[in-house]
């Protein structure tokens, strides 16, 4: 509950009122047009960029919508048009109507209950919206106006329906739900999409993806000196201590979310009844490479082992578990990803594809270590130290990549160690670039571009797929080693 004295009496007593009605409105969410589950309804974007067209004062000093605007998740619906080639092959092959179909739906619009834009213009689109990722705003939309409203708890704004995506926990989620998949909303992608001509998902790391949307925010640590000390006199931490940390972070949420969405998955499908929308295997929610590899001896799928696996059995998705590893050990927990993901695999091992209902056994403890190592990475602050702790972990990246049995798995641990190099006293920017100038060429690891500039160059799934085809493992293992680090740079 919020406190009384957190907001002021007439904005308490406004936010008490609220939380009343989302109360009772949950109980009966699904019966009432545009209202979330959440309970609350949606405003509508429309309402959103009446201030967020312009810069907000100290706390807010983004435009936001003038960045938004640019993003392709603005524009995302425009993949279900019938008059896109790619999506009218699919139509034709699947016999659906992408528009109308919730697998499609759910990840290329705004949600079904939220007001669509009367018009669209330059800044209002009907693709993903303000509500998709920062929740339903009926409950929110007045009290987050409050300038007390900036320094409550992730929780208290959690209780007006806002998903603040300052803690990179919701965040990752937010993003996976689409970037990974998520049975609760219908956003699976299924093998007869992929097959049909569905672009394949590449790895996805939260921060590297983010700086390529060209962000529509800034850290607290990034505004004016004044807010900073506001924020830390308000105790205010829910950003973690710097982007390398939030995306070590995020790399767990992935790891537990490619786990749990086979377990969700495979819960649905062995519910009784007929349910025609979860069959049983669903193959996409498996490591693709699994199966499609080129059959030649050597073979780099050989190389990269098994994990556990017997060979030839599909396995939970490959790439968050080298930057997961490292994540788990920064965190101080054993760092062998493997034995964590083992109760799911040991499924997998007895009966291909994981029996129905049997894909839980043990699992409970694995997620509540990887939960534990996200508690233990958000608690770490923001203080001199930082570049310390950045250049052990861009070391610890380092070595990861040097294991590294694919590239989807070396993309990810790549992209953080560059993160961690970037500003660090420990090396100058000319030894970062010439360690992503190696990476790039060498091992052929790509980086989501900005709007303008990917707009000019071929999708970055397409390069993707050329990269993993023409991977060579020990160009791709070497490319990884770091240069010196600087002396007294450091611990």
């Amino acid at each position: 509950m919020l406190a009384a004295t957190t907001l002021g009496p007439a904005v308490s007593g406004f936010i008490a009122m609220l939380m009343l009605a989302g109360t009772m409105a949950a109980c009966r969410a699904e019966e009432l047009p545009g209202v979330a589950a959440s309970g609350f309804a949606f405003k509508g974007s429309g309402l959103c960029v009446k201030c967020h067209r312009t810069e907000q004062g100290e706390w807010c000093d983004v435009a936001t919508t003038t960045v938004w605007r640019h993003d392709a998740h603005s524009r995302s619906h425009l993949a279900l048009l019938p008059d896109n080639p790619r999506t009218r092959a699919m139509e034709h092959a699947l016999g659906i109507k992408a528009a109308e179909t919730v697998s499609c739906v759910a990840c290329h619009t705004h949600p079904a209950a939220e007001p669509p834009p009367e018009e669209e213009d330059d800044v209002v689109h009907a693709g993903i919206s303000c509500e998709t990722c920062h929740g339903a705003g009926a409950g929110y939309f007045e009290p987050h106006m409050e300038k007390r409203w900036r320094f409550l708890s992730v929780a208290e704004k959690g209780v007006l329906g806002m998903r603040d995506l300052r803690d990179p926990v919701l965040k990752a989620e937010n993003c996976l739900s689409c970037h990974l998949g998520d049975v609760a909303s219908g956003r699976v992608i299924s093998h007869a999409m992929y097959a049909a001509g569905h672009p394949p998902l590449p790895a996805f790391e939260m921060e590297t993806f983010s700086r390529a949307m060209g962000p529509h925010w800034k850290r607290v640590w990034e505004k004016a000196p004044r807010v900073q000390a506001a924020a830390a006199a308000a105790g205010y931490h829910t950003e973690a201590a710097s982007e390398t940390h939030r995306a070590l972070v995020g790399t767990l949420v992935a790891l537990r979310s490619s786990a749990t969405l086979v377990q969700d998955y495979a819960r649905l499908a062995a519910e009784p009844g007929d349910r025609p929308q979860a069959p049983w295997p669903e193959l996409a929610l498996y490591d693709c490479q699994a199966c499609h590899h080129d059959l030649r001896i050597p073979s780099g799928r050989q190389a990269a082992g098994y994990g556990r696996l017997v060979p030839g059995r599909p396995t939970i998705a490959r790439w968050p578990r080298a930057a997961a590893g490292v994540a788990l050990a920064v965190a101080g927990q054993p760092d062998d990803v493997e034995a964590l993901l083992s109760p799911w695999v040991a499924v997998l091992n007895r009966r291909p594809f994981g029996a129905d209902a049997d894909l839980e056994p043990g699992a409970p403890e694995s997620l509540e270590r990887i939960d534990a190592a996200i508690r233990a990475l958000q608690a770490v602050r923001r203080d001199d130290g930082l570049d310390d702790r950045r250049r052990e972990i861009a070391e610890r990246l380092s070595a990861a990549g040097l294991r590294c049995g694919d590239i989807d798995s070396a993309r990810l641990v790549a992209w953080i160690m560059l993160g961690a190099m970037e500003g660090n006293a420990a090396w100058p920017a000319e030894a970062r670039d010439a360690v992503a100038a190696n990476l790039a060429r060498d091992a052929a690891i790509g980086v989501p571009r900005p709007p303008a500039e990917a707009a000019a160059l071929p999708p970055f799934w397409q390069t993707s797929l050329e990269a993993a085809a023409n991977a060579n493992l020990e160009t791709l293992r070497s490319a990884f080693r770091l240069p010196p680090a600087a002396q007294g740079s450091g611990r």
